[in-house]
């Protein structure tokens, strides 16, 4: 069924469909003045020799369906896009006749060299009454460019007054003026609203129509297979791409959903500790205030308690022994006393018998004896004197008198000497404290060394562990720059230099960019020991890469081994760039060479930076001191060896300090002693015991005198003896006795006075109950107590036990609070200061934040998820949904469209009894599959996981919420998947996105040919050949072939699917058919026919005639002498018994409006 068929209304062909009735063209190319080309409703051949300005006309009347159009599209395309055409509407205007000869040079010549302007107006007639007309206006200035080019765009329902807007063409076009002109018009000065206004007074309502229109004028062919120009050229993009982007966009409130949902459930999670720490630092507090009160005051009170039980068991002890001793001392009384009696009677009968003289004597040989020891004991003093003097003299009268002498003599001569020995003393002990320190350091960086490889100074290595505890980033993300270096092999003679040279590189913090922020904070809230010198390896030095590569033999990097593995690998890196741009110094062993270079290091360690500096830094000389290396081994031995070495100048170092105060005490005691002989005056007699001891032999000779002349008196006085030492005795014993009862009493005394005293002290503060109840246990474990120095010792242990686990409380306080406060630090950094701004983060905000967990988890975590639960079942669910939909649906409108097209083809001969059948095959991509599949089972899970309530009939409690949770995180993190994919803008994304959503890739197009040929009876059979592409066909089959396929794709996108005909129906087509055969053409035509298109085909007339095949022939004509172009036009169909003949709209020539 033809479109004619279809719309049988009168005489006229398809009334109620829009063509191209008339064509008005103004001052364009060769076409200079006012033009006017009728078009038959039945079609028009555009003809006549090549150059005569076919092409041009095509393009002024693309100048008007296109604001940016190609120029002479189908000549270019013919010549395989190897010739690039200048034409321009700016060249259009002016008449560019060529380029003449100015000088040495060239410039353009016009036909309107002037102000001007141009016009072309197409007008559409329905045949029904209707009549569009669309207008594109051009205006120049005298000496306008290509960008003084003025455009305007009129849409009128009558042809285009040319007398009015000649009328106004002394100026310039503005909208106004046109606006004036065409009252009732429609004027436009952009073209994009201009096109969407006429294209719905056309109908033309696809975006792929006017594109499509552009390929056939061109002739551009199919491009390359059926399938590809169908869905290239011809399919509308498919809404599933909208579609997308409002799922991404839909998606990305979802995602903000969930990250805030995240958000809240960090924040619970960081702030789950928060209530058992801030109770267990509750509890500790509350311990140590226990602990604190038990061991302050309450702690004395039950001491004092203790101390009146231990008083009153001191006084009751001293009482029995008071008792005791009393007893024994009577009785020792009574004996002394008989004995006393019994000595007088002795003594008396002794004296009465002449017993007085020899008693006499007896007491002055006593006397003489205690006399004589006393005089001994001051002759030892004396010589010792001497000898501690250093006199060496007799011990004689004339020797004492010497000594006393020479004392104050050797007395002012050692002085000096003692002075001397005081200084040689000072200085032996400084140098014992000295080596005691300088031991001290090294053990201590021994034991440092010990601990760590790094061969950094240990304030170095402490600033990082202190940067590392606080941050949280571990020591060996944070390397030194040293412990990444060592000398190659080798190369270990150039390691002094090289240490010198590198030392500030060495001690520099590598730190990752990740983290650097965090130790700058560090480093601004904190002192360091020493100096700290920080750098982030994540930024990329300038040059660094090709100065590597530069890096010539002998110089410093060659000589060195940078560690680039493991989770250092970016900081080795780094260091080896840095090292190459800053210190690419040659190494040369004789520093004469340095002369000769800009910059350099020699094997002494000198260093040269450029022409004018050399320099040289001998600090750190010493092989301890180095700082390069992988591990410290090296540096562990020498440091050992240096503990050995001063180990043992610590011991001659004592040894030399004790021999000089040896030295100084043994002057000083001389210095003493001589002094002492000097300033003592007593005389020989004084001093020396020779003379008593002759006194003491006096005496002893005089009492064996008389004990010789009374002997009768001996066996008396032997019996008073006797009893004068048993009297003696028991005197003693007594005395001893007496002694001891009176330290008793006054003892007891003492305990009874201690005893009220402690009492009243008790009475003033007594413990309490609790106390008691708390101190006894320590007490009760040592027992009893009897003593008062026992109840102290107890007393201070106790307390220390008490202190001890008041400290361990404390600590364990200071460090709940402490993981607390950070733990609150951390949180406000990462959420804000909404809590610390009022309460801050210090352990005071322990209960806000507690609370605050508390909200989370009862409020705000809750209402996160219920809001993510709802957008993620209705919203979300609602947007994959219709997703999946359109992808189904957009291909069944695809096929839907494309099918009806073969009842017109089927009516059309391709060949002598054959026709043409569009074939459309889905082929799904797996990539589409899969992407199908994975939003199905995201979407299908919400109607196929089981409720709540069964669950939790069926379940533990909490268990179905819980695998709920789990079942809505991996629905959302498939689909978060997909999404990512769909708006990410990575070339292999975008190429998947295209692939998965793209419904024109899900089918493959392409034409079967039915043929009908004899049998092998005489029958009828049909055969049917595919048709993919024109590959394998000749040029003219293939322009007949392609004529078919666009006729078919034109009308799809002109909704003759949707409504049986096309509102709009003209199809323009430069070089029409001329490689094909006049069959072939014809075939072509009658299927543009079919379809119900009105033709305008430009074609050279000594190629192919057409016209039998049209309405009307438009021949144009072409002056040589003044290259100006005209139109002359003749009827192919005549009206009914009346023939066809030529008749002139234009004058080709000579037409000049202004």
């Amino acid at each position: 069924m033809t479109i004619a068929t279809m719309l049988p209304i009168g005489e006229l062909t398809n009334p109620g469909q829009m063509r191209l009735a008339l064509v008005q063209v103004v001052n364009w190319g060769t076409f200079h003045g006012a033009h006017t080309m009728h078009v038959d409703r039945n079609g028009t051949l555009l003809t006549g020799n090549s150059g005569v300005g076919k092409s041009t006309l095509f393009d002024a009347m693309l100048r008007v369906f296109d604001a940016r159009p190609r120029s002479n599209e189908a000549a270019a395309q013919r010549a395989g896009g190897a010739v690039e055409d200048k034409r321009t509407t700016f060249t259009y205007m002016r008449g560019k006749v060529g380029d003449k000869a100015v000088g040495e040079g060239s410039a353009s010549a016009f036909q309107r060299p002037g102000a001007t302007w141009s016009a072309v107006a197409l007008t559409f007639d329905n045949a029904a009454g209707t009549k569009v007309t669309i207008s594109a206006l051009f205006d120049l200035p005298k000496n306008g460019t290509e960008s003084s080019v003025g455009r305007f765009y009129v849409i009128d329902n009558k042809p285009l007054d040319l007398g009015a807007i000649e009328g106004i063409a002394e100026k310039r076009f503005t909208k106004g003026a046109l606006e004036t002109i065409f009252p009732d018009a429609q004027i436009f000065d952009v073209h994009k609203a201009f096109a969407e206004r006429f294209r719905r007074l056309l109908g033309i309502n696809s975006d792929q129509a006017l594109p499509l229109l552009r390929v056939i004028q061109a002739g551009k062919g199919l491009g390359g297979s059926v399938n590809t120009f169908f869905r290239d050229q011809v399919l509308d993009a498919p809404a599933t791409l909208t579609a997308a982007d409002d799922v991404v966009e839909e998606f990305s409130n979802l995602m903000s959903i969930r990250q805030r949902l995240e958000d809240v459930r960090q924040q619970r999670d960081q702030l789950a500790p928060v209530p058992g720490m801030n109770k267990e630092y509750a509890q500790s507090l509350l311990e140590a205030n226990r602990l604190r009160e038990l061991s302050g005051e309450e702690f004395d009170a039950y001491k004092q308690q203790l101390s009146v039980t231990v008083h009153a068991k001191t006084l009751a002890r001293f009482k029995d022994l008071a008792q005791a001793k009393a007893k024994e001392l009577s009785a020792e009384r009574g004996v002394r006393d008989a004995l006393a009696k019994e000595l007088r009677q002795l003594e008396s009968d002794y004296n009465n018998q002449g017993g007085n003289a020899i008693s006499a004597i007896e007491q002055s040989l006593e006397n003489a004896r205690v006399g004589l020891k006393l005089r001994q004991q001051v002759e030892e003093a004396a010589r010792q004197a001497l000898a501690d003097a250093g006199l060496n003299l007799e011990w004689t009268a004339e020797g004492w008198e010497q000594a006393h002498e020479q004392a104050a003599s050797r007395s002012a001569e050692l002085k000096d000497d003692s002075e001397a020995l005081r200084e040689l003393r000072f200085e032996a002990f400084d140098g014992h404290a000295t080596k005691k320190r300088e031991l001290a350091a090294a053990q201590q960086e021994l034991v440092s060394l010990k601990t760590r490889k790094s061969l950094l100074p240990p304030s170095s290595i402490e600033n990082r562990a202190a940067i590392a505890a606080a941050t949280g980033v571990p020591e060996d993300r944070m390397p030194f720059g040293g412990e990444l270096i060592d000398l190659a092999e080798g190369e270990e003679q150039w390691r002094p230099a090289a240490e010198r040279a590198l030392r500030n590189l060495a001690t520099t913090l590598l730190v990752p960019g990740e983290h650097f922020a965090a130790v700058t904070r560090y480093l601004n809230d904190n002192t360091v020991r020493g100096a700290l010198r920080a750098v982030d390896v994540s930024k990329p030095l300038a040059g660094g890469a090709l100065a590597v590569e530069d890096v010539s033999d002998g110089d410093l990097l060659t000589k060195l081994n940078i560690l680039t593995l493991g989770a250092n690998a970016d900081a080795g890196e780094w260091i080896r760039e840095r090292i190459a741009l800053d210190f690419a110094y040659p190494c040369v062993e004789d520093p004469d060479e340095l002369a000769k270079l800009d910059k350099g290091l020699s094997l002494g360690g000198v260093v040269k930076r450029n022409r004018h500096t050399v320099e040289k830094d001998d600090r750190f000389t010493s092989r301890q001191d180095y700082v390069l290396g992988f591990d410290n081994a090296s540096k562990l031995e020498l440091v050992a060896a240096k503990v050995g070495e001063l180990e043992n100048e610590l011991l001659k170092a004592a040894e030399l300090a004790q021999s000089r105060e040896d030295s100084h005490q043994g002057m000083t005691r001389q210095l003493d002693a001589l002094r002492r002989i000097a300033d003592d005056e007593r005389g020989w007699e004084q001093v020396s015991a020779a003379v008593a001891a002759e006194e003491l032999a006096k005496i002893e000779q005089r009492l064996k005198d008389a004990l010789a002349a009374q002997a009768d008196l001996e066996p008396l006085r032997a019996n008073i003896e006797a009893v004068r030492e048993k009297h003696q005795s028991s005197t003693g014993s007594a005395a001893v006795l007496q002694s001891e009862y009176k330290t008793l009493d006054h003892q007891m005394t003492t305990a009874d006075a201690l005893l009220d005293a402690a009492r009243n002290r008790l009475d003033q503060a007594p413990p309490s109950g609790a106390t008691v109840a708390a101190l006894e246990p320590y007490f009760s474990a040592f027992g009893e107590v009897g003593e008062l120095h026992e109840l102290d010792t107890l007393a201070a242990e106790v307390r220390s036990k008490l202190l001890a686990e008041l400290h361990a409380t404390e600590s364990r306080g200071q460090a709940l609070a402490e993981r607390l406060t950070r733990m609150f630090e951390g949180f406000v950094r990462e959420w804000g200061t909404a809590i610390s701004a009022d309460h801050g983060t210090s352990i005071g905000a322990a209960g806000e934040f507690e609370s605050r967990y508390h909200q989370i988890v009862s409020e705000g975590l809750p209402a996160q998820e219920a809001e993510f639960r709802q957008f993620f079942n209705q919203r979300t669910h609602e947007s994959f949904s219709t997703l999946l939909h359109l992808l189904d649906e957009e291909r069944r409108a695809i096929t839907s469209r494309i099918l009806p097209l073969n009842g017109i083809l089927s009516e059309v001969n391709f060949h002598e009894g054959s026709f043409l059948e569009l074939d459309i095959k889905q082929t799904l991509p797996a990539t589409a599959k899969q992407f199908k599949d994975a939003i199905h089972n995201a979407l299908k899970t919400r109607h196929s996981r089981p409720s709540r309530a069964s669950g939790a009939a069926s379940g533990a409690a909490g268990s179905p919420e819980a695998d709920d949770d789990v079942e809505l995180t991996n629905r959302y993190k498939s689909l978060e998947t997909l999404v990512k994919r769909l708006g990410s803008q990575t070339p292999e994304d975008r190429r998947w996105r295209a692939e998965v959503l793209d419904v024109r890739g899900h089918l493959f197009i392409q034409c079967k040919e039915h043929r009908s040929v004899q049998g092998p009876r005489g029958g009828k059979k049909t055969e049917v050949y595919m048709h993919a592409d024109t590959g394998s066909m000749s040029g003219g089959e293939r322009q007949r072939f392609t004529a078919f396929i666009m006729a078919a794709a034109l009308s799809y996108q002109l909704g003759i699917a949707e409504q049986g005909f096309t509102t709009y129906g003209t199809v323009m087509m430069d070089e029409a058919f001329v490689l094909a055969s006049e069959e072939f053409a014809g075939a072509g035509i009658k299927a543009l026919h079919e379809f119900g298109f009105q033709l305008l085909l430009a074609a050279p007339e000594n190629v192919i005639d057409l016209s039998r095949h049209l309405g009307s022939v438009t021949e144009i004509l072409r002056d040589k002498r003044t290259n100006r172009s005209g139109v002359l036009t003749a009827p192919v169909i005549g009206a009914p018994g009346a023939p066809g003949e030529w008749r002139s709209e234009a004058n080709p020539v000579d037409i000049v409006l202004r």
